[in-house]
């Protein structure tokens, strides 16, 4: 499971909910389509990020066809019947989506605060390397040096067991950009100390 991945996919998905209210709101007459359409690209997308909230997505998609079918109706109450019922699937959907985008986020702020924890108590051992090496290349240069101090050690075994190589690295990315955006990366030098 790639968290970074999933808060991308979902994150994207989420963002094209303002457009599908604001048809809504117009009362345009494709809303419901628009939301089947969304619905379904949501469960293909959660389906490839292997996400079982996805299966309600059809569900969902269900519900607004089977709105259609009031009987003794005109198309208009139909129409409307379908549209209210869209809503309440996209309601619904987005619900399922930012719990799943909320969850994913949480992980990875913790696993990014204990790199943090570890990145410190790296650096109060030795300087990290220049960044002039590219930006792969540095990453994995640091990760060796998690692996090889003695005091982040336990750390790295913790974070290579709970994180995916990718989820890994863009935390490390994320830690390392602000070390060397805030010039943390080198150790005080003892002239500078006095």
């Amino acid at each position: 499971m790639i968290l970074c991945v999933q808060i991308e996919k979902l994150g994207s998905q989420l963002s094209k909910l303002t457009l599908l209210m604001d048809k809504y709101q117009r009362g345009e007459p494709g809303f419901a389509d628009d939301v089947l359409e969304w619905l379904e690209e949501s469960e293909k997308a959660m389906s490839i990020l292997r996400l079982p909230e996805g299966s309600e997505m059809s569900v969902l998609r269900g519900r607004i066809m089977k709105a259609a079918h009031v009987s003794n109706s005109t198309r208009k109450v139909q129409r409307q019947a379908r549209d209210i019922a869209a809503a309440e699937s996209l309601e619904r959907a987005e619900a399922i989506m930012r719990g799943r985008l909320h969850s994913s986020e949480e992980r990875l702020q913790f696993f990014e605060e204990k790199l943090c924890e570890g990145m410190t108590a790296l650096m109060l051992q030795r300087p990290l390397p220049e960044k002039t090496l590219p930006n792969m290349e540095q990453l994995r240069i640091v990760w060796e040096l998690l692996r090889q101090e003695k005091s982040t050690c336990p750390l790295s075994l913790y974070l290579a067991a709970s994180l995916s190589p990718s989820d890994r690295s863009f935390i490390l990315n994320k830690v390392l950009n602000r070390v060397y955006h805030e010039e943390l990366g080198q150790l005080p030098s003892s002239e500078s100390i006095q």
